[in-house]
């Protein structure tokens, strides 16, 4: 964060901190029933001014979840296979299990993405696999892949 970014985050805090305290010392010396009004009446002007902010949160959170959610698979040993299916809407038959092929002595794990990495992209780095890796994307219908 730079500097005058900083600041200006000071300042607004400042700014809020004062206020509460010049509140709280209003309805400390005010009468009971009145602050009790006064507190209705603040009550309901932030609830107002909550709502569309909530709403706003939702959206924000639900348009990073989609971007976000990736599968990956990351420093691990897999006797077997590895199989990624993501977002299927539609028809998905992979088909008889990846045949267990004996672990490998020794070797490295393997390098790189397999497939498309980044957010919300699946991948499998630093990983030894036995077996085969299948990835399957944005489905949508109709992947068959009998093997």
């Amino acid at each position: 964060m730079s500097g005058v970014k900083r600041t200006v985050v000071w300042v607004a805090l400042l700014v809020v901190g004062v206020a509460l305290i010049g509140l709280g010392v209003f309805l400390g010396v005010t009468r009971l029933d009145d602050a009790d009004k006064w507190g209705s009446v603040i009550a309901a002007m932030v609830a107002v001014l909550g709502l569309p902010m909530t709403a706003y949160g939702v959206v924000l959170a639900r348009r990073q979840g989609s971007a976000a959610g990736g599968q990956s698979v990351a420093g691990s040993v897999v006797r077997g296979g590895v199989m990624q299916v993501r977002r299927v809407r539609g028809n998905v038959r992979i088909g008889p299990a990846a045949s267990r092929a004996p672990a490998a002595a020794g070797g490295s794990p393997t390098s790189g993405t397999t497939g498309p990495g980044g957010p919300g992209g699946q991948s499998v780095t630093g990983s030894w696999m036995a077996g085969g890796v299948r990835q399957v994307d944005d489905v949508g219908g109709d992947v068959d892949v009998d093997r």
